[in-house]
C-alpha cells in the first residue's frame, strides 16, 4: 500500500509539473522556443518639427504635431530575453486652421510598417512583470494637405528610419499581457521633421 501511494504521488507531481510547463508564460523557460503572439495598441504620436529655412517659423506652426492612432502587430518570443515583432500603424488625420493668423488650413496623417527586435527582463519571482527594450526600423508614409483660398494642395512621401524604445508588460494570464511602450523614431521628410515620440498602450495574446 505504501509503495502504491508513493508511486501515485510521484505520478501526480509529474503530471502537475507538465501541465504548468505547457501553460506557463514564455518567461519561465531559459532555453530557445517559439511562442507566437498577436496584439493591438493605442498610439499617441508627437512630432518634433524643424524651422522653415530662413525664417523663424516652425513647420509645427503649419501642421499638427499630435496624432492619435493605433497599430496591429504579430510577433514571436524565441527566448526568455528575446523576441521579434512586425506591425502596421495608422494615425487619424489631424487638422490645423487659421495658420499664422491667416485663412490657411492644413491636415496631415501617417501610416506604415515596423520591424523590431524585442528584449525582455523579468523582474519578479513569478516572472509576470517584465521590462522591455526595443530596437528596429519603421517605413513611414506621411500625407499632408494645405488649403489656400479654397484650393487644396496635397503631397506625400515615404522614408525608412530607425527607432528605439523602452517600456514594460504585465502578464494578466498565461496567454494575455498588457504592455506600455515609449519609442523614439528618427524622422526627416525633406527637412520638415526631426523626430517622433510614440507612446503606446495595448494588449497581446500569446498562443
Amino acid at each position: 500500500m505504501k509503495t502504491t501511494f508513493i508511486a501515485t504521488l510521484a505520478a501526480v507531481t509529474m503530471l502537475s509539473g507538465a501541465a504548468y510547463a505547457a501553460n506557463a508564460p514564455a518567461t519561465t523557460s531559459d532555453g530557445f522556443f517559439f511562442k507566437p503572439y498577436i496584439g493591438a495598441d493605442y498610439e499617441y504620436s508627437n512630432v518634433s518639427y524643424n524651422n522653415v529655412t530662413g525664417t523663424g517659423v516652425s513647420y509645427g506652426d503649419i501642421f499638427a504635431d499630435s496624432f492619435n492612432g493605433g497599430d496591429v502587430h504579430v510577433g514571436a518570443r524565441i527566448q526568455k530575453y528575446l523576441g521579434f515583432e512586425a506591425g502596421y500603424f495608422d494615425t487619424a488625420s489631424e487638422s490645423k486652421s487659421n495658420i499664422l493668423g491667416t485663412s490657411l488650413s492644413s491636415s496631415a496623417k501617417f501610416d506604415g510598417w515596423t520591424l523590431d527586435a524585442m528584449g525582455y527582463l523579468p523582474v519578479d519571482d513569478a516572472q509576470k512583470f517584465e521590462l522591455i527594450g526595443t530596437a528596429g526600423i519603421a517605413r513611414t508614409t506621411a500625407s499632408g494637405t494645405i488649403t489656400v483660398s479654397g484650393t487644396t494642395y496635397s503631397a506625400n512621401g515615404s522614408e525608412t528610419k530607425g527607432r528605439i524604445g523602452a517600456g514594460a508588460q504585465y502578464w494578466i494570464t498565461d496567454n494575455l499581457n498588457v504592455r506600455g511602450l515609449v519609442r523614439y523614431q528618427d524622422a526627416d521628410f525633406g527637412g520638415i521633421a526631426n523626430n517622433v515620440i510614440v507612446t503606446s498602450l495595448g494588449l497581446n495574446w500569446q498562443f
